[in-house]
């Protein structure tokens, strides 16, 4: 019996998509034929999005949650160098996709829980925490992957997830009085924002920004805190690290405004 492997396309122009269907269309064998999925939200073997459509990422963001055995390509112009799933360049050429279709047959690309478990060792927040207690933490979170100059959230929105990076780079900022961008900081892998409104449940202090495509590690309020109150140990060790980034945070504060006051 002929195994048919459905290939979805989220995002790609049509040129793009046309391209996909002829390869596919030649590709077959007694054994295996292809079939491009009819729409964005039918459920495929192989998964090609792309990274740099903004409204691609959010739909495949959630379509994932309902297919996640599909195997995924990330296809952009700027590909993720350092993601944990198949990356490619656009505009997509023949050759890639070709390459691309013997994923068919192949269990899933799963993103490996050691470069999670690496990027939550170097952040400020986890990296006191057990080996234990990281795997359990890798067990609550989701990633995300998002496009280049995307916001992921602005001032003042709910703040239920914190997020960890784990590849790509980019900023956090607030605007002045005249409404100017000031940047507070950039962010690369192994770093966490999010965690002070995720954990008071309140409005989020600034704005994120994504500066390269980016996959991040989201953790969220709900499955956090009961976390804490099972491992009252990870809650003592993260008590501390965020007594020390506050007494840090206060230190610069302190030295901006001596800064701004100093005659001149």
């Amino acid at each position: 019996m002929t195994r048919i492997v459905i290939v979805n396309a989220i995002g790609l122009p049509e040129k793009d998509c046309r391209m996909i269907r002829n390869i596919l269309s030649l590709a077959g064998s007694k054994d295996q034929s292809y079939r491009l999925a009819v729409n964005s939200v039918e459920q495929a073997d192989i998964v090609i999005i792309n990274a740099d459509d903004s409204m691609a990422m959010v739909c495949w963001n959630e379509y994932r949650q309902m297919v996640p055995d599909a195997n995924v390509v990330l296809a952009s112009a700027t590909p993720l160098v350092e993601s944990d799933y198949v990356s490619i360049k656009r505009p997509l050429i023949a050759s890639q996709l070709h390459g691309i279709l013997a994923l068919g047959g192949q269990p899933k690309t799963q993103a490996p829980q050691q470069h999670k478990y690496e990027a939550l060792k170097k952040s400020f927040l986890f990296r006191s925490l057990s080996p234990i207690h990281l795997q359990k933490i890798i067990g609550l979170a989701r990633v995300l992957t998002l496009p280049i100059h995307h916001v992921v959230f602005e001032l003042a929105d709910a703040g239920e997830e914190m997020l960890v990076v784990l590849s790509g780079r980019l900023k956090i900022s607030v605007a002045n009085r005249d409404g100017r961008e000031i940047v507070l900081g950039v962010l690369g892998p192994g770093e966490i924002f999010g965690e002070i409104a995720m954990l008071d449940g309140q409005g989020r202090s600034a704005t994120a920004t994504t500066l390269t495509p980016c996959e991040l590690l989201g953790i969220h309020r709900k499955d956090f805190m009961p976390f804490l109150e099972q491992n009252p140990k990870a809650a003592v060790d993260l008590v501390t690290v965020l007594a020390l980034r506050l007494r840090l945070n206060t230190e610069q504060l302190v030295e901006l405004i001596s800064e701004h006051e100093a005659p001149r």
